[in-house]
């Protein structure tokens, strides 16, 4: 059974609230409310600027979505009853979830989707056009919303109200509390006493239990930012935003909601972000940091009630590049939990996030970056309310992130080509290497990561791992699905080692979900020919072994003339043992053992992998075409509820190429080279006297003598 502590007094509130302070400059507690506005609303439209939304919206840039937010809001949801409470559907623990909980789980999040969304956009309206209906729509929806209970405890005795309190499904209770304050600030006006009573009343008490729980699931006010030292937790960080933005909603209702603010201020001010640093890495990989937009709704309050600090620090104007440099306008996998079926790509609603953020920040290579986006799923803007039960941001919420920035003038593009070709994200250990940057049909992309984030919470045990990708192409994945969190195959394959390309010793990975199973990029060199990187993955396959038995395990990953790869594999162990070189594509593998060559093919592009050992002895290869934890089979099908994906859930090609005798020390050389079409590229390659000789497919050849200290690249 589910424990639901006590939610604490105020006393107690006030001294989390001091912890939280503790790191804060001298006189920072005074100065956290200083740009507060003095009257209601205080969030989304505030006073003295609803006739300019009205003109934005009417006769601006926002035309076009509000008429089809207005258009779909007529058809569908102006007459939609209020829907039944979600009930409770056993035990809440994540990891007590099966399919069919998954299922309800889901469910109980959309029907919270529709009624804060419905809420919401009936506000908009009714503001923009005055028109009663809209008010009556917005006010019914808030306060039937305030009869549900906030109870979950009576789940072993089967279904019961209290499906919505945050410590029984935290997922439909943000969907809640994200939304409904911030339409009670809007219309605040408009409720009748004995309303507004209710309201106040119920919004007290979810907002006590939310705060509550955010402190003491996720240590808020022990958070350090980029750093894991007091462990984080992924949820109520992203909870914090809605915090901040409560509280400004009902400062002049619920004195408590004063001290939610100075916990949320100071929180971005001084720890953001956990899960990152100054370089604007995001170490939960590149779908979880779509989580930033949730994080910046906070800053575009800030920017919106005239506080300086809004984007200003140096992770705010550098995140968007971890888009820009992990991601490619077509699905490829990466790293960390991906919804997706295992895919992301430029989303229409990370284009739109990005063109904000170019436009606050005023860098005009996020606007080219966005400009790539060839998703046909509509934009924000084109959106309206479909999906409403399942999708945030809402495309209203946009328009008035839009709206509040409307006043900045956009960027002109900057190319993407002057950027960089590569970029070390120190902060999270990825580092991402291009050939053609912004040009994704030639470009051949690699991210390599070696992180001292370990395998926690949405990271895998995957230090020392790479994906590539070339010619609009995904070759080299990082394998596996996520069906729903802690799902069998999430949980065994997906987080695994095994799923990524990366090395097994003994046929054991790295330890799963440990924050202290790290690695660490040693080097990150750029020379004449070639970029060099080094990553040191000792840590983590030692959490995962005997003790004293794993020595090292380094990788050096080479890119030379931007056109190829090479890999250098150091394995020391105390005693004998035997290492496992992995490899995944989307598609079955094949594998030439007398050449030592695997090859993975795409529609438009192969890659051909060439091993040599430097003992010159041939590693024995084997080749897999099944998962062997299988993907839950709605999912396979496409009939898992509430749930649908751009992506095919299919089965994956594995390869695993082992030493054929066990040894305390392992060196293995890998030549990866992609190419486009359908063509299999030739590769000879041969290691010698310390230097391995690769005669190339294009008819060079070149010697790559690399060893600890050094680097050399030659032309014969």
């Amino acid at each position: 059974m589910i424990s639901l502590p006590r939610i604490p007094r105020p006393a107690i509130l006030l001294g989390l609230l001091s912890l939280c302070l503790l790191t804060a400059p001298a006189g920072a507690a005074a100065a956290v409310d200083t740009h507060v506005p003095a009257r209601a609303p205080r969030t989304q439209l505030l006073p003295g600027r609803v006739e300019a939304f009205r003109t934005y919206v009417t006769t601006g840039a926002g035309a076009a979505a509000f008429a089809r937010i207005r258009e779909d809001f007529d058809r569908d949801y102006l007459k939609l009853p209020f829907p039944s409470e979600p009930l409770t559907y056993g035990d809440p623990n994540p990891r007590a979830r099966d399919s069919e909980k998954a299922d309800r789980w889901r469910e109980a999040q959309d029907v919270c989707g529709v009624v804060s969304g419905v809420a919401e956009a009936a506000a908009l309206i009714w503001i923009v056009t005055g028109e009663t209906r809209y008010l009556e729509k917005a006010r019914q929806f808030l306060v039937a919303s305030t009869n549900w209970s906030l109870d979950g405890s009576g789940w072993p005795k089967g279904p019961s109200p209290g499906a919505t309190d945050i410590r029984y499904n935290d997922e439909a209770h943000f969907r809640l509390w994200r939304k409904l304050p911030l339409v009670y600030d809007q219309i605040r006006d408009q409720l009748t006493p004995a309303e507004k009573q209710k309201v106040l009343a119920h919004l007290r008490e979810r907002g006590r239990r939310s705060f509550a729980w955010i402190e003491q699931e996720g240590r808020i006010s022990t958070v350090l930012r980029n750093s894991l030292k007091v462990t984080p937790s992924s949820h109520p960080i992203r909870f914090m935003p809605m915090t901040g933005l409560s509280a400004l909603a009902l400062w002049d209702d619920l004195p408590e909601s004063r001290e939610w603010w100075a916990y949320t201020y100071t929180f971005y001010r001084d720890q953001f972000p956990p899960w990152g640093g100054d370089d604007g890495g995001w170490a939960e990989g590149p779908a979880y940091w779509r989580g930033n937009i949730e994080h910046a709704a906070f800053q575009d309050t800030l920017l919106a009630i005239g506080d300086p600090s809004a984007y200003r620090s140096a992770f705010w104007k550098n995140h968007g590049y971890f888009q820009i440099y992990n991601v490619q306008p077509y699905l490829a996998s990466g790293f960390g939990d991906f919804s997706n079926a295992g895919k992301f790509n430029l989303e229409p609603v990370v284009a739109e996030y990005l063109t904000h953020l170019a436009r606050v920040t005023q860098d005009g290579h996020l606007l080219s970056f966005a400009a790539l986006c060839s998703d046909d799923r509509p934009s924000p803007a084109e959106k309206g309310l479909r999906g409403l039960d399942r999708i945030y941001p809402t495309s209203a919420e946009f328009l008035i992130r839009n709206f509040l920035a409307s006043a900045l003038p956009l960027p002109a593009p900057q190319p993407l080509a002057r950027l960089p070709q590569d970029r070390f994200f120190r902060d999270i250990g990825w580092v991402s290497l291009h050939s053609a940057l912004g040009r994704p049909d030639d470009d051949i992309h690699l991210t390599f990561v070696s992180s001292p984030y370990g395998s926690y919470s949405h990271s895998h045990a995957h230090q020392n791992a790479f994906v590539l990708n070339a010619y609009g192409q995904n070759l080299a994945i990082a394998s596996g699905y996520r069906e729903f969190h802690n799902s069998p195959h999430h949980d065994k394959w997906t987080r695994q080692t095994v799923s990524k390309n990366a090395l097994l010793i003994d046929g054991l990975g790295q330890k799963p979900q440990d924050k202290n199973a790290t690695g660490k990029i040693t080097r990150f060199e750029t020379q004449e020919r070639a970029v060099w990187t080094t990553g040191d993955a000792t840590v983590a396959y030692q959490a995962n072994q005997a003790k004293g038995y794993v020595e090292r395990v380094t990788r050096d990953l080479v890119f030379i003339d931007r056109r190829y790869v090479v890999l250098r594999d150091v394995v020391k162990l105390a005693r004998p043992g035997r290492v496992s070189f992995l490899l995944h594509g989307e598609r079955p593998l094949e594998w030439s053992k007398s050449v030592q060559t695997a090859v993975i093919r795409a529609p438009k592009a192969t890659l051909t992998a060439r091993l040599v050992p430097a003992n010159g002895i041939p590693w024995e290869a084997t080749l897999t075409n099944t998962f062997p934890v299988p993907v839950d089979p709605k999912y396979v099908k496409g009939a898992a509820a509430n749930y649908s994906s751009s992506a095919p859930w299919g089965e994956q090609g594995h390869f695993s190429a082992s030493s054929p005798t066990g040894s305390r020390e392992h060196v293995l050389y890998t030549v990866l080279w992609p190419e486009r079409g359908g063509q299999l590229a030739p590769i000879d390659a041969t290691f010698t006297q310390g230097t391995l000789i690769f005669r190339r497919p294009d008819g060079a050849t070149d010697a790559i003598t690399l060893t600890d200290e050094a680097l050399r690249v030659e032309r014969r």
